[in-house]
């Protein structure tokens, strides 16, 4: 198969430049096409909120029903890097990029999925539960618009987030919290051939504190990282001040509290006496844990297994919206759709796990069936 309509949405809405924080011509393009079909598009104001130029979208099919429960399925509209130039190959088993830029998989796959589920929807009056659909921006950077969505006031039971690079049937039953921390570390400057002894380096105290750490896999819950170090402003001048950032990620909130302040206590170590150090850290996002006893997993699996689908829960160490909803009491799960070596010029994704993919978002809005909790 080299096309279908689902795949012609794919590749229409991958070619769109869309990079983080700057979404708007994809969220216009997606708002003409579930327009078109009677759709009813909001945009909020997280663009403005965050200094982007596009909002998140919140679509409802024709009889959402604003004043009863809702499950909500979602994506997110941008990508990691341009795809302006974009030129798919389609091989008959597979759709990727020929290598000049990403294929935008992630997550244009996931869009395309959902809004060829809302256009069935509305085009052909399929019966569904009660469901309408997000498309967050700044995803890639943050999860940012995931925690500015405002669901409105009728119960959310449920979300189901179409962004995982694993294949249909996975779904990311735990996933880690991620804190990032900054060390900002404080020498005195002086001439640094005329008087170096005056001085102290904060680069060398920056140094000394990172190499005494403990990095990468800390133990099987927990993983540290230093990912950006810099400080001084010229060669010939012992530098005053450094900075290094980094991240810290576990299963368990107690875990990373921990981590970081063995962290902070071996900066503070290393830029004494000579020196100070000034440590602060924030959440990106928070763990979470689902029970496989959980209405959320239930009718996943459940709908997972109606299109043939072997369910799969897994242990992940990345993030995702799912992360950002389930923190705001919504229970969330990440599913695999498929687009395969995401963020690199290698991405692609199966046809069969495309079409698989749109089976099961068919399957979580079909109508409650008899015996079945809605």
């Amino acid at each position: 198969m080299t096309s279908s309509p689902l795949i012609d949405r794919f590749l229409s809405l991958a070619r769109i430049d869309g990079i983080s924080l700057a979404e708007r011509r994809v969220a216009d393009e997606v708002t003409a096409m579930l327009t078109s079909h009677g759709v009813r598009v909001k945009e909020d104001n997280a663009g403005e909120r965050l200094g982007g130029n596009t909002g998140n979208l919140l679509c409802y099919p024709p009889h959402y029903r604003e004043d009863e429960p809702a499950i909500i399925l979602t994506a997110h509209l941008d990508t990691v890097e341009s795809t302006a130039g974009l030129i798919p190959v389609i091989d008959g088993v597979a759709i990727r990029s020929a290598g000049t830029t990403i294929l935008g998989a992630d997550n244009r796959l996931g869009l395309a999925i959902l809004v060829q589920l809302l256009t069935d929807v509305a085009s052909r009056q399929l019966p569904h539960r009660n469901f309408f659909t997000v498309f967050t921006v700044g995803e890639e950077t943050g999860l940012f618009g995931a925690g500015l969505v405002d669901v409105g006031s009728a119960p959310v039971t449920g979300a189901y987030v179409f962004d995982c690079s694993k294949r249909p049937g996975v779904y990311i039953r735990e996933s880690v919290g991620l804190h990032t921390f900054k060390a900002e570390f404080f020498g005195r400057t002086a001439h640094a051939g005329v008087a170096p002894e005056e001085g102290v380096n904060a680069v060398q105290l920056a140094c000394a504190g990172v190499a005494r750490l403990t990095i990468g896999r800390i133990d099987a819950e927990t993983t540290a990282n230093v990912g950006r170090i810099h400080g001084g402003d010229a060669l010939n001048a012992v530098p005053a001040f450094a900075t290094v950032e980094g991240e810290v990620r576990s299963f368990q909130p107690s875990r990373i509290a921990r981590e970081l302040a063995r962290i902070r206590d071996v900066f503070t170590a290393s830029a004494q006496p000579a020196g100070s150090m000034r440590f602060s850290h924030e959440a990106d996002f928070e763990p979470y844990t689902l029970s496989l006893d959980a209405a959320l997993v239930q009718h996943l699996e459940s709908s997972m297994r109606r299109v043939g689908l072997d369910p799969k829960p897994i242990r992940y160490t990345g993030g995702s919206d799912a992360n950002k909803y389930n923190a705001r009491g919504v229970p969330a799960v990440n599913i695999g759709i498929g687009a395969q070596k995401p963020h690199s010029y290698e991405e692609f994704v199966l046809i069969e796990d495309l079409i698989k993919s749109s089976e099961l978002a068919h399957a979580l809005i079909a109508p409650v069936a008899d015996g079945e909790e809605g």
